[in-house]
């Protein structure tokens, strides 16, 4: 199934050495006169854009220091003789490096940094979203600078009062206005620490019987959200999600149709489902616990009606994951998940749980496919070839 690994393997090889894009960012640095980085960047995100340019997109963070995203362009891109950030870069070729807030498709990213107290960025998706962190006054928002105008306000108070009323037993933030001018939310903290060490603990059982049951509350909890994302919707976003993949990796081609064209017919198989609220990306970062053993639950981008399996699945294939990758059983935990979750919201469709599984395992194909290291399509291969007996049978059975 493997090639000659990939159309982009000589630069990713090139990237892959130690210091070669942080060198670059220590003279921009230099040259800007800032203290940011000087041989302590962070890559925090990257990202392959294939057949496209900039074919990469990289961000690191300067320890203490602002953010930046090294865009690495196609030598064709005319971007790379008329820029003066632009550099030339040995095999890499042209690189652009672009402070955050200098990001043309957030504009209100600079106004919102500038009214925070010691600001943060928490996660920043070029071209996107920025998320921020700091002091407002007496108290910490989390802010949510977006490309485009997301006002998330309403479906933020109505999650924010079912939570205060009990409808939903996990913490959720507290909406704290839109701002239309910086495109930005804000948001109250939700408190707590990341949920995954004490999953995988002696109370890991309980806690996850906590995070079924939350599933349920929020599919029965009489909420309204303002977008829909069925299961039409996830099959398409998983083609174009493989497409890429091929593009990355064409040698991986002829097994990614086979898996896109099992999908199609597993999911032609599937009865009507009613649509409930699901938060969309239910992964295990999006989960905290407090000192009390209260759930949190963020990051609400994907929030829509849906088919909650979805939810389910992407939470207990990234616990199966995990647990896997520590050396721990993990299926006592995953039924703790779905026995709550069907005590609260009633009983999962097996098939549709089976399906979105396989989704978000082939997501991981995709996401290692696209990883910016020269083994990517070897890595993937591996990957793609385990599971495409598993979904050839999913379809048969």
């Amino acid at each position: 199934m493997t090639g000659g690994g990939g159309p982009y393997r000589d630069r990713l090889e090139i990237l892959a050495s130690d210091g070669v894009i942080e060198g670059h960012l220590d003279a921009w640095a230099s040259r800007q006169r800032s203290d940011d980085g000087l041989g302590s960047w962070r890559r925090v995100y990257a990202k392959l854009r294939p057949q496209r340019s900039p074919w990469a997109v990289l961000v690191y963070q300067a320890v203490g220091g602002g953010t930046v995203q090294v865009r690495l362009l196609e030598t064709t891109d005319r971007r790379a003789d008329v820029s003066d950030a632009v550099r030339q870069v040995g095999g890499l070729g042209p690189l652009e490096i672009v402070p955050c807030e200098e990001d043309r498709a957030l504009p209100g990213l600079a106004a919102v940094l500038a009214s925070l107290e010691n600001p943060r960025v928490v996660r920043y998706h070029p071209g996107n979203r920025c998320t921020v962190r700091g002091g407002a006054g007496s108290a910490a928002r989390f802010v949510k600078v977006f490309a485009d105008p997301v006002d998330d306000q309403v479906e933020v108070r109505a999650r924010w009062d079912a939570s205060a009323s009990g409808a939903l037993s996990f913490a959720v933030a507290e909406p704290h206005g839109w701002d239309e001018e910086s495109r930005s939310s804000w948001y109250g903290i939700v408190p707590g620490q990341p949920a995954l060490p004490r999953l995988l603990g002696a109370d890991g059982t309980e806690l996850a019987r906590q995070v079924g049951a939350s599933l349920g509350e929020l599919a029965v909890a009489g909420l309204e959200p303002r977008r829909s994302d069925d299961a039409t919707s996830q099959l398409a976003r998983t083609e174009l999600a493989l497409a890429r993949a091929a593009a990355a990796s064409p040698a991986l081609a002829p097994g990614l149709r086979r898996a896109s064209d099992a999908l199609t017919r597993a999911h032609a198989r599937l009865a009507p489902r009613r649509l409930a609220p699901v938060h969309g990306a239910a992964h295990l970062g999006q989960w905290l616990v407090d000192d009390t053993g209260r759930l949190g639950l963020v990051d609400f981008d994907r929030y829509a009606w849906g088919e909650p399996e979805f939810d389910l699945a992407t939470f207990v294939a990234e616990l199966r994951a995990s647990a896997s990758s520590r050396g721990v059983a993990s299926e006592q935990l995953e039924d703790a998940v779905l026995d709550s979750f069907r005590a609260v919201a009633g009983e999962v469709d097996a098939e549709r749980l089976a399906l979105y599984t396989m989704h978000r395992r082939l997501t991981r194909v995709v996401q290692t496919a696209c990883e910016l290291r020269p083994d990517a399509e070897e890595r993937a291969a591996r990957r793609l070839e385990e599971l495409l007996p598993q979904l050839d049978r999913l379809v048969t059975t």
